[in-house]
């Protein structure tokens, strides 16, 4: 624990009753940080009054929020969809709201190889989106592998949703 404070006449004190767990919980969290529970509790008040006490938290979320977006959401079922479907069964309004999701990608916290992926993704709605009124009878190729050409690595997108970035949560979250 740390030094003990010399606590001055004119410091108001506050004296309340807390259940054993939530006792016990604030003295395991005091230890963490090397601390009285005295500090630990003057320290978080403090904390509080100045509106810092869950910044880290607050920059997360505002760091996550392009991710967990309806826009974001809309542009990976979009883009999972094809792999069963590659004919176009959109709107010329929700592919100019996938290309404007994905031209968002590179301002997000995002990988740049997800990126490269959402890129194929990108140029193949843009394709599609020009060929005009025959829009229905046209197919997504980003979808495809060919000999010159390879397609969109699901593995990998599936990889950062389900893995990287649920390990970057539980980093930043803990």
């Amino acid at each position: 624990m740390s030094a003990k404070q010399k606590t001055i006449i004119e410091d108001a004190s506050i004296n309340f009753r807390l259940s054993p767990e939530l006792k016990e919980w604030i003295t395991n969290e005091a230890k963490k940080e090397n601390k009285s529970i005295s500090n630990y509790l003057r320290d978080h008040f403090e904390s509080y009054k100045k509106g810092d006490l869950y910044t880290e938290d607050v920059d997360y979320y505002k760091n996550t929020s392009f991710i967990n977006s309806t826009s974001f959401l809309q542009l990976i079922a979009f883009v999972f969809s094809k792999r069963n479907n590659e004919s176009c069964t959109a709107s010329t309004k929700q592919m100019n709201d996938y290309i404007s999701t994905i031209k968002q990608l590179p301002n997000e916290n995002i990988p740049e190889d997800i990126i490269t992926e959402f890129d194929k993704v990108l140029m193949d709605l843009i394709r599609v989106k020009n060929t005009g009124s025959a829009i229905i009878m046209t197919t997504f190729q980003f979808c495809k592998s060919s000999f010159t050409e390879p397609g969109f690595n699901y593995d990998l997108l599936e990889k950062y949703l389900l893995v990287d970035l649920k390990a970057y949560t539980i980093i930043k979250i803990s």
